[in-house]
């Protein structure tokens, strides 16, 4: 059964805010991985240092990464950040 994907208000500007064919990219991602939770294929790692009760995730999709809760029980996949990658960023 496919997750549902919430983008709220704040990374929803965010996504406007880079180029569209990127957007549009990370969008079909988040889609592609909602259909099939495949780990590996969406290259989505769990963050380090994220709390255990709730881990975050992140998927990448170029040079953007766009940060993840999954909530396994309600099946939804809900969007925090998406941001361009700067630097060292370890996952």
């Amino acid at each position: 059964m496919p997750y549902r994907v919430l983008i709220p208000h704040h990374a929803k500007k965010q996504l406007r805010d880079i180029p569209r064919e990127f957007a549009s990219r990370i969008l079909d991602a988040l889609e592609g991985f909602a259909q099939d939770l495949d780990y590996a294929r969406w290259d989505v790692r769990k963050v380090r240092d994220s709390p255990k009760h709730q881990p975050r995730y992140r998927l990448r999709s170029g040079d953007y990464r766009v940060t993840l809760l999954i909530a396994h029980t309600t099946l939804i996949i809900e969007v925090i950040s998406v941001r361009r990658r700067k630097g060292n960023l370890k996952y």
